[in-house]
């Protein structure tokens, strides 16, 4: 597939998109992290519930979802460098005006105006530029860019640690913004690199400006051939888009659950706090792993897309199904490593499913609404598990169906395959 509007394999200026979206995705592991350690903090400061701040910080992803149709029309308009920059300039103002606030309803504010939106408009728009600039190592490129938040997972939690200690949570997150600051100087680089917009941006034509009544029927069509352009709805009723997007939403529901329930299970299996917090450790740096191996599996030929795609979901899956039968240590961490490095895989390889069915001009808009999708799923499932073990006391049954969900992505894949739409 080429790599039209684009640079060819890369060169000086994909090369800094990757760079730009290790930096994006280091910093909003970060941010979210930092927010998480604050929660105790806050609650006290500001009077509020534990769920208050809780919901504060899960909108934040929901924001970053919805924002990110918008990405392609933004693009399109100004260019993804001049984008990139205004969204690190959002990011970091975000956390320093947070710094600065007084209730609870005042940091909510700002991370869903500003916060979210940021890292929602950058994060589409960085990938799909390195879709464009990458043909044969796009794979490489995606996991190489992904071990950002692997990176965030390592260092973030001990650097904004010692941040509070000595700091205190206002300059904390001072500090916090002015490391954000750095995704400003990506998306110079990008500018300065000539990284070439998704796009590139027409004016309606004067006979396209509709002003008589009689002129409707042609209003509309015009308004939705634009809303087409922009947003790609027509992704919407396209099977393909669907099928596709099901790896992205149904890996990250599961590894994100799996994220919030699995220290709480491990310490219902007999293990230790400490014990958990070193499966955790060792996950994340399996997902470091995962994600670098797919695209030397991928772009050296070495495995087609499909089988390494069902591989990893299957072997996820039973990992998922697996883990509240372990009681020996060295099999939950065992258990822990692999959910890690298989989900790492699978969040770049749901990018090359995307641009090996849909295209790399149809790149924003997949990105975008799997972006709402993934939010709206979340939003709207994520009490199941919990729901689970206060129904039924064990968290068995909620891993089971977290295995199960991570797994519904094989349906749509097979149809693809049988259709040829996926090598």
């Amino acid at each position: 597939m080429g790599s039209a509007g684009g640079v060819t394999e890369g060169g000086r200026a994909g090369w800094l998109v990757v760079l730009a979206l290790w930096t994006r995705l280091f910093l909003m592991v970060g941010v979210l992290k930092s927010i998480g350690m604050m929660i105790p903090l806050l609650q006290d400061q500001f009077n509020t519930s534990t769920w208050i701040m809780g919901w504060i910080s899960s909108i934040i992803g929901t924001s970053t979802g919805i924002s990110g149709i918008f990405a392609k029309l933004i693009g399109r308009r100004f260019g993804p460098g001049y984008a990139i920059m205004t969204c690190g300039v959002m990011i970091s103002a975000s956390v320093i005006i947070a710094s600065f606030a007084t209730s609870p309803g005042h940091l909510a504010c700002v991370f869903v105006v500003l916060l979210g939106t940021g890292f929602g408009i950058s994060g589409v728009l960085m990938k799909e530029v390195i879709g464009r600039c990458f043909t044969t190592n796009y794979a490489t490129a995606t996991g190489i860019a992904r071990t950002g938040d692997s990176a965030g997972l390592i260092v973030c939690a001990p650097l904004f640690q010692l941040f509070l200690d000595t700091y205190g949570w206002r300059g904390a997150m001072l500090l916090m913004g002015a490391i954000s600051m750095h995704l400003v100087v990506c998306g110079a680089l990008m500018v300065r690199a000539g990284a070439s917009p998704t796009s590139t941006y027409q004016e309606l034509s004067g006979d396209d400006v509709i002003s008589e009544p009689s002129q409707l029927p042609a209003c509309c069509d015009a308004l939705s051939r634009n809303l087409s352009r922009n947003f790609e709805i027509q992704l919407l009723s396209d099977y393909r888009y669907w099928a596709a997007a099901s790896v992205a939403f149904c890996t990250k529901y599961a590894f994100n659950m799996w994220i919030i329930y699995f220290v709480s299970q491990a310490q219902s299996n007999g293990f230790s706090l400490e014990d958990a917090a070193t499966f955790v450790t060792v996950a994340g740096v399996g997902g470091l792993l995962g994600r670098l191996a797919q695209g030397i599996l991928m772009d050296r030929k070495i495995i087609p897309l499909f089988p390494l795609t069902a591989i990893t979901i299957t072997v996820c899956s039973a990992s998922f199904c697996a883990t509240p039968f372990l009681t020996s240590y060295w099999l939950m961490m065992t258990s822990s490593l692999t959910i890690a490095t298989f989900s790492g895989a699978l969040y770049c390889l749901q990018d090359v499913i995307c641009k090996q069915v849909l295209g790399v001009n149809l790149l924003a808009g997949a990105f975008g609404w799997t972006g709402i999708t993934s939010a709206t799923m979340d939003f709207a499932l994520g009490f199941i598990p919990g729901w689970i073990y206060d129904t039924t006391g064990s968290y068995t049954t909620a891993f089971i169906f977290l295995g199960s969900v991570q797994f519904i992505p094989m349906f749509p894949l097979l149809i693809l395959r049988y259709k040829g739409w996926v090598e």
